[in-house]
């Protein structure tokens, strides 16, 4: 929860309240509801939901970011809203793969179920079925961060200014 702040005070960037609602309201859904109160065995499709959502989110980020480092004077580069969107895409999904291994490694040493690799009875998963849980979350990790590209390319290309709500800014001091 204190990271956005930590990286906001090191770096001298402002983080958008919206950007920081969304994080922390992630974070609630996904540890508190989700692990706490088993809402992934609880509630259908949660851990969907909230895979397609974390896309997104670092779809909006890796925008951000990319959009950020178009604007500055110190380097000066003009990025097609082409490039920033395919940017935007394989950032979110990079980061979703990694969330994938990070799961796949936890559950390897800790013994845990993040992959949902066994049912809440514990009964194990076999074939096909094991693999699931992993490219649903892929997939729509993947469908997040398209729709978040779509968006912002066309915020870009036709200058609406709605990726500007959630964009990240350099402190002016």
């Amino acid at each position: 929860m204190l990271l956005p702040t930590f990286i906001s005070r090191k770096i001298n960037i402002s983080i958008p309240t919206n950007m920081f609602f969304v994080y922390a309201i992630f974070l609630y859904c996904a540890i508190y509801l989700g692990e706490v109160h088993s809402f992934y065995y609880r509630i259908p499709q949660w851990d969907t939901i909230l895979h397609t959502f974390s896309g997104a989110m670092l779809a909006a980020l890796g925008f951000s970011v990319i959009c950020l480092l178009n604007k500055t004077e110190k380097i000066p580069v003009s990025l097609s809203p082409v490039f920033v969107a395919v940017f935007t895409f394989c950032f979110a999904v990079s980061l979703g793969v990694i969330w994938e291994i990070y799961e796949f490694t936890t559950d390897s040493i800790l013994q845990t179920n993040m992959q949902k690799y066994a049912l809440e009875s514990g009964e194990l998963l076999i074939g096909q079925a094991v693999l699931a849980d992993t490219m649903k979350d892929l997939i729509v990790d993947c469908l997040g961060a398209l729709v978040i590209s779509i968006v912002g390319y066309i915020s870009l290309k036709y200058e609406k200014g709605w990726h500007e709500k959630l964009q990240v800014k350099v402190k002016v001091n």
